[in-house]
């Protein structure tokens, strides 16, 4: 009974042992990330041409390779949510159906249909019934 309370300590330490040296030597193996400017400047400034041409989703490109080659910047980091801002206000520009369905009015201009007429009014009654109590049931 000794012995195998001895070889379970054993291997049970030999395991935990070997699954803290994996994740040492694996941590070792990993280079330090080595931000590239050069290539973030160049992206932000191609994304800023292409920003300043009205192009929001190739300029999001743009800066979001910036954000890769340098995770750091600031710059980069403004300017990619900026774009992504402006992306997704030409995806709801063009299609008005994305803020409220069935109810654009560029939607009926385009396909030539025009909007249903108003209900008609309700006559109103000229006389009000007068309100008669017919049995009193007190208080």
């Amino acid at each position: 009974m000794e012995k195998r309370i001895i070889g379970f300590t054993l291997i049970t330490l030999l395991l935990v042992g070997g699954i803290f040296l994996a994740q040492g030597a694996s941590a070792q193996d990993t280079k330090a990330f080595v931000p590239d400017k050069a290539l973030c400047a160049e992206m932000i400034r191609f994304g800023t041409q292409a920003y300043q041409r009205g192009k929001f989703l190739d300029a999001k490109e743009y800066f979001r390779k910036a954000v890769q080659a340098d995770p750091g910047s600031t710059a980069a980091w403004k300017h990619y949510d900026l774009s992504v801002i402006s992306a997704l206000a030409e995806k709801v520009n063009k299609d008005t159906g994305l803020i409220a369905p069935d109810v654009s009015i560029q939607g009926q201009a385009a396909t030539g249909s025009a909007p249903p007429p108003p209900p008609a009014p309700t006559p109103v009654p000229k006389k009000k019934p007068k309100f008669k109590i017919a049995e009193d049931e007190g208080c």
